[in-house]
């Protein structure tokens, strides 16, 4: 072997890195859009009767395996999200280092919150659970302290909306300047931000447009979210152009620390 060969080697080794890492990234994603649906459809939706504590209750006796494979798929998720902020960072890096950390670390700030979410969902279980020191509560009690803990567990949801909505205002943000993704998928990353702290600080101010505000972040969020998935599993990035914002950025770093 050359020593002109072993750079170009070295080169084409880089470049096949970055494009598995733009198209696991895209994988995960889509792994994300697979499962994330499920805490809910499975926690939620089909076992929650809002308002009436006793029939929830009823239905989450009746069908607790179901709620655990919800916790189960949630338990996926939050931790696919970390490693996903992971290598979006190292793909975003090249834009701008400062952003693409905040991006990573509300990424991450997100799957912590959904993490301790499980906490409420385990409390229910606990309550339902038959467990002998609970026979000093009632079974009114009982219930109506497993609807207070799901309620808090829906606004827990909210809460770690935040983190993602401000996560997609930057990862937007940065793939607009990336010049390695086409601007319209920013974009759209961006407007999917603002539904999601759309919805989560709506609940806060205005519950009243709760309902609205659930349909409006589905329809923001998910084209530029599914949008860019797609783009990184088929299309990954282009590699030129990233290898060019990354020696930009290596520079820049040099010089100051050079100051």
């Amino acid at each position: 072997m050359t020593a002109t060969t072993q750079p170009a080697e070295g080169r084409r080794e880089k470049t096949n890195a970055i494009k598995r890492t733009a198209r696991v990234s895209g994988v995960l994603y889509l792994i994300i859009f697979v499962v994330a649906p499920f805490p809910f459809l499975l926690g939620g939706a089909s076992l929650v009767v809002p308002g009436d504590a006793a029939a929830t209750a009823a239905n989450l006796t009746a069908s607790g395996l179901v709620f655990r494979f919800g916790m189960a798929a949630e338990t996926i998720v939050f931790l696919v999200e970390i490693v996903l902020a992971a290598l979006l960072y190292v793909l975003l890096r090249p834009v701008s280092r400062p952003l693409s950390l905040a991006a990573a670390f509300s990424r991450v700030g997100e799957a912590v919150v959904q993490a301790v979410n499980l906490l409420t969902s385990s409390l229910v279980l606990l309550l339902l659970g038959g467990a002998g020191y609970l026979a000093v509560f009632d079974g009114d009690q009982l219930n109506a302290l497993s609807m207070l803990f799901l309620d808090a567990n829906a606004f827990v949801v909210l809460v770690w909306g935040l983190f993602f909505g401000f996560h997609l205002l930057l990862l937007g943000y940065l793939v607009f300047k990336s010049g390695f993704w086409p601007r319209i998928l920013g974009i759209l990353l961006f407007v999917a931000g603002v539904g999601y702290l759309a919805q989560s600080f709506g609940h806060m101010l205005l519950p009243r447009f709760d309902e609205i505000l659930s349909v409006a972040v589905i329809v923001l969020a998910v084209p530029g979210e599914l949008a860019f998935s797609i783009w990184l599993l088929v299309k990954g990035l282009n590699v030129e152009r990233w290898e060019s914002a990354r020696q930009a950025d290596r520079t820049s770093a040099f010089r100051t620390a050079s100051v």
